[in-house]
């Protein structure tokens, strides 16, 4: 009888030990995975939206980035998408400040990004390729890339400038603020608002050294800067002109697109004080008219009004 006890005893052990071995299997469904011969995307079922959205901006940037660095992928690269913050830590191998997005590991041809909404999360994946594919060109060619290329290009690749950017250059434009194409570098390890101003202005640099010769341009002046690892150099041989024209004539596009795009904000913000004003002036008119108004009627009445009886005594 004790015998049939303790086999009894023995099963439901490895019952509850299997149940307990098998229960996280059960509960967390399994990673998925799409892409092309050029990336994979991993992601939870729950974020399959995203990566769908993830997937077509990673074929853009990627053909773009081809095109515009001159470089073809020697790999697939591999893109994880992280549901949440405590994720991301885990799979960039460190603990990350939460305001921190997305992270790119060239050497690897990897890059780790956080699921934002379908909205946010096809410029993040394209903008961490953009390190990618921008190291891969600096491996072959040798170069010392600055930083404003790789934030510049990070942002050019990924569309036009939102609002909030647009405002920045003209306000620096209009305080003469802008800074130099040698002043970007220490601009980055600067106060909050210079950093902003050196990435916005980085976006610009990159956008107008690809009108100068195409947007394939900036391949040649990668090629001349790995082989004179010389920035001003570089930029010299790859567009033959002096840096000095053109840093000044970038600047200047500057302050004609931004300031010209701000200016209709500031009439707007001249016409609104002006109807602001003309409500003020009017609403203190009528308080008078009604103030007025209260006392001849207040007057009236007092004149209608009979006489106390106690006023003879």
């Amino acid at each position: 009888m004790k015998w049939l006890v303790g086999l009894l005893t023995a099963a439901i052990g490895l019952l509850l030990l299997a149940a307990v071995a098998g229960a996280p299997c059960a509960q967390e469904p399994a990673r998925r995975a799409r892409g092309s011969d050029e990336f994979r995307i991993a992601y939870w079922p729950v974020d399959a939206d995203q990566a769908e959205v993830a997937a077509e901006a990673a074929g853009v940037a990627i053909e773009r980035l081809e095109y515009v660095l001159g470089v073809e992928l020697a790999q697939r690269i591999e893109i994880d998408l992280c549901h949440t913050h405590r994720e991301f830590d885990e799979r960039t191998g460190e603990k990350n400040a939460l305001w921190i997005q997305g992270r790119a590991f060239p050497w690897e041809y990897r890059v780790v990004v956080k699921a934002l909404g379908p909205r946010r999360i096809g410029k993040l994946v394209a903008h961490e390729l953009v390190h990618v594919l921008l190291q891969r060109k600096l491996d072959e060619t040798g170069a010392p890339a600055p930083r404003w290329l790789h934030e510049g290009l990070a942002k050019y690749v990924t569309g036009a400038l939102p609002m909030a950017d647009r405002q920045l250059l003209a306000q620096a434009a209009r305080r003469d603020q802008l800074l130099g194409i040698n002043e970007l570098a220490a601009a980055f390890d600067g106060p909050p608002a210079q950093v902003s101003l050196a990435y916005t202005q980085s976006y610009t640099l990159v956008e107008y050294l690809s009108t100068l010769a195409g947007e394939a341009g900036l391949s040649e002046f990668l090629e001349e800067l790995g082989l004179v690892k010389d920035v001003d150099r570089a930029l010299v041989r790859a567009y033959q002109m002096p840096v000095s024209q053109l840093e000044e004539e970038w600047l200047a596009q500057i302050r004609h697109i931004y300031i010209a795009v701000r200016r209709p904000d500031v009439w707007g913000d001249w016409l609104w004080g002006g109807i602001a004003g003309l409500f003020i002036v009017a609403l203190v008119v009528q308080l008078r008219r009604s103030r007025a108004i209260r006392r001849r009627l207040q007057e009236e009445e007092r004149l209608l009004r009979p006489p106390r009886a106690d006023a003879a005594d």
